[in-house]
């Protein structure tokens, strides 16, 4: 099974001071005995190394995208224009709902991929009608 991977996941599994911390790890390393492998958008991506870089160090940032680049488990899909315009689609769609752009590239990205599961402690994605894994 491939299963998204969203930023507030990547942040609780590295950060062990993060609320969800711990269920995050127990979730991940639970999915990777069987046999799950992950991805995640550029999109993602970006938006978690911003938020390392900002709240702990550049220098972790770096080894972060180092490990995450280097990684057997984890792919790093880029978005394409069509994602781009369904991105859009989605944001106009949920006018009455938080549900910001990145969200919204990365349930464009995972339609285009065909996943409907992925781990994430954000509701917007049950909402979009994704299968949260945890």
């Amino acid at each position: 099974m491939r299963i998204f991977l969203d930023t507030c996941f990547f942040i609780a599994l590295s950060d062990e001071r993060d609320k969800n911390h711990t269920k995050a790890k127990t979730s991940f390393v639970e999915h990777l005995k069987t046999g799950a492998r992950f991805v995640t958008g550029r999109n993602i991506l970006i938006e978690y190394l911003d938020g390392v870089t900002k709240r702990i160090s550049k220098e972790k940032a770096i080894e972060e995208l180092d490990n995450i680049l280097n990684s057997k488990l984890l792919v790093v899909e880029p978005f394409k224009e069509e994602d781009w315009g369904r991105s859009i689609v989605f944001f106009i769609k949920y006018n009455d709902q938080q549900i910001d752009m990145t969200d919204c590239l990365s349930f464009a990205i995972m339609e285009r991929l065909g996943l409907k599961n992925v781990l994430t402690f954000d509701n917007d994605f049950r909402i979009h009608g994704y299968v949260i894994q945890i």
